[in-house]
């Protein structure tokens, strides 16, 4: 991998009226990000108080308020989804950006997604289970030839839902698997274009690089046994807690040469929580971002 290779994108917590989201949104293109994402939940899941709005339907709104930076979640919740609403959902966003979806998918590990949609809370393997089955929806659906689909399995059924149009993009929308367990890993390697890590919260960046390399290592492992190229799974780490350039030990450039050594090419930041680090924010993206390109 050369430096050229190197992504650089941007969470956006949907945390703020749709004004102030839509700002953020040209914000992170005019200072020239590759990528600009969105989370998928009912509601902060840090806190119960702030503002808190549909994550896809302002990432609706980000493809419509910018022409170049890609957008998407990360990741979508398979909680609130099921995978043919999310699959449409997908391919109309990519054809209103013009081709610029990053489909990022996750386990659905919150329980207060649960709760507020009144479902009782699944199971570890009953949640890996579900994934396996709801990635191969999406990827039969969103790279599939336009006709009809139908999908029967043990957790998700899908009988001749109508594909036409497609997305713009072909084969699809790059997908992105968000998740560390030994499933999403096996998952990532046999259908993902990307896979992404936020590491622990609770962990020092020495070890959640550590845990980049393993993860990584293991993925590589997984592509051979698919028959796959390991350097065509792009892998990507959301620098936050911990690993935040902004607000935690470490600087962008010591991140960047650490996490590159553990194999991540993609990097993506959080927009900042209090309006006082958005400053060092936009130095960190419009300055420093280009020289490590």
């Amino acid at each position: 991998m050369t430096t050229n290779d190197r992504r650089f994108g941007v969470l956006v917590l949907p945390d703020a009226d749709a004004p102030a989201l839509l700002d953020r949104f040209r914000r992170a293109e005019d200072l020239g990000l590759d990528q600009l994402f969105l989370p998928d939940h009912i509601g902060n899941i840090f806190a119960t108080e702030p503002a808190w709005l549909d994550g896809w339907t302002m990432t609706a709104a980000a493809a419509m308020a910018t022409s170049r930076i890609r957008v998407g979640t990360l990741v979508s919740n398979p909680i609130l989804r099921p995978p043919a609403l999310l699959a449409k959902e997908a391919m109309t966003i990519d054809r209103l950006s013009g081709g610029r979806l990053e489909l990022g998918i996750g386990g659905g590990i919150m329980e207060s997604d649960h709760h507020a949609t009144g479902t009782a809370p699944w199971p570890v393997q009953e949640r890996v289970a579900r994934f396996a089955e709801y990635v191969a929806v999406l990827d039969g659906v969103l790279r599939g030839d336009g006709t009809p689909y139908t999908f029967d399995g043990e957790w998700y059924s899908v009988r001749d839902l109508p594909t036409a149009p497609g997305p713009l993009q072909r084969p699809g929308p790059p997908i992105v698997v968000g998740g560390q367990a030994p499933t999403m890993l096996r998952v990532a390697a046999e259908r993902a274009d990307a896979w992404n890590t936020n590491g622990r919260p609770d962990a020092s960046v020495e070890e959640n690089v550590e845990l980049a390399a393993a993860h990584n290592r293991r993925l590589d492992e997984l592509c051979e046994q698919a028959g796959r190229d390991p350097r065509t799974l792009r892998r990507s780490v959301l620098l936050w807690a911990g690993t935040d350039p902004v607000t935690g030990p470490a600087t962008l450039e010591e991140l960047v040469e650490r996490y590159t050594l553990a194999g991540i090419d993609e990097f993506v930041l959080c927009w900042p929580d209090d309006q006082a680090d958005v400053g060092r924010f936009e130095h960190l993206a419009g300055t420093i971002v280009p020289k490590l390109r």
